[in-house]
């Protein structure tokens, strides 16, 4: 395993993560959304924006160069219904940087919400705003904040490239690990109390950790934007981010976005990423059983070296 890797493991806790500047409660922002009707209100995205601790943040790429790119891929596209997987809690941490200290490549993330009903090819109309925007990925060694004793056994030891697939090549617990596609590691049955995922069953989490999950809220335009590292692998899994959107504290979409395979080379041949072995082996995106074109980001790479992907996600409002 990647030492950086290993070593930030070893500091996060969620308590901590709970802690840092810039994450608000969401209560008071939920409820000025609410009766959201796919128009602005008054509530500004910059609100529900955090200021970044470190290099990079979801500010720093150009309002102009994330529509520019957003009017490139596909829109008013139905986003497909996807599992939220094993690996799903309701952090309820509305933030724009959701790295905390994940070593990798960073990766702006912009998914504009469309409504289908109103959705025009230019994207003029049909914006969704005031939705949350939740998003939660593995790290660069393909490991999930808050089960990282389930998700190392998926990987045979977090980052080794050995180990037996998840059971199904569906990203399930690893064989023998309780809970299912739905219940989480713990099966809990548990369901969010949270400001934008109520209802929602949750998994029961094996340690603390909360790093690259969070929200935001989407703007006039109906795009949220994070800052966040390029997802790692794990076996049985082509790489992937887990998104949901919320309305009025409703889940109206959940789904997963994906990666062109040779833009997955270039990264992965890179620190820490080159040093999760194996991935020649492991599912890829022709042969990951969840996979579905709609849910191809499009991403560019930035002058600094960083990336930045798109998607705009097509829901019925």
């Amino acid at each position: 395993m990647n030492k950086d890797i290993e070593a930030s493991r070893l500091r996060v806790s969620r308590r901590r993560a709970l802690a840092l500047g810039g994450t608000i409660s969401l209560g008071g922002l939920i409820a000025a959304c609410s009766g959201n009707s796919g128009t602005a209100t008054t509530t500004s995205a910059a609100a529900a924006s955090t200021t970044t601790t470190s290099g990079a943040s979801a500010a720093a790429t150009s309002g102009d160069a994330v529509t520019a790119l957003l009017a490139k891929a596909p829109q008013c596209v139905m986003s497909k219904e996807e599992t939220q997987g094993p690996y799903w809690f309701d952090v309820d941490s509305i933030r724009g940087d959701i790295r905390e200290d994940r070593p990798g490549t960073t990766l702006q993330v912009a998914m504009r919400v469309q409504d289908n009903s109103q959705c025009n090819v230019d994207g003029s109309i049909g914006a969704v705003s005031n939705a949350v925007v939740e998003i939660w990925h593995c790290d660069a060694g393909g490991v999930y904040s808050g089960f990282e004793s389930g998700s190392l056994s998926a990987n045979g030891g977090g980052g080794g490239g050995g180990g037996t697939p998840p059971a199904g090549g569906m990203g399930e617990p690893p064989s023998g690990a309780p809970g299912g596609m739905g219940g989480g590691m713990g099966g809990s049955g548990e369901t969010s109390d949270g400001s934008y995922s109520v209802g929602d069953t949750e998994a029961t989490t094996t340690d603390d950790g909360t790093y690259l999950r969070g929200a935001q809220t989407t703007d006039a335009n109906g795009i949220a934007q994070f800052t966040t590292i390029f997802p790692g692998w794990y076996m049985g899994r082509t790489t992937h981010i887990h998104v949901k959107v919320h309305i009025d504290k409703k889940t109206v979409l959940t789904s997963q976005t994906f990666f062109d395979e040779t833009l997955l080379d270039e990264v992965y041949s890179q620190s820490p990423y080159s040093e999760h072995t194996g991935r020649e082996n492991n599912t890829n995106n022709a042969s990951d059983g969840i996979y579905d074109d709609t849910g191809l980001m499009t991403v560019e790479k930035q002058s600094d070296g960083s990336y930045l992907a798109v998607i705009n996600l097509g829901i019925d409002a």
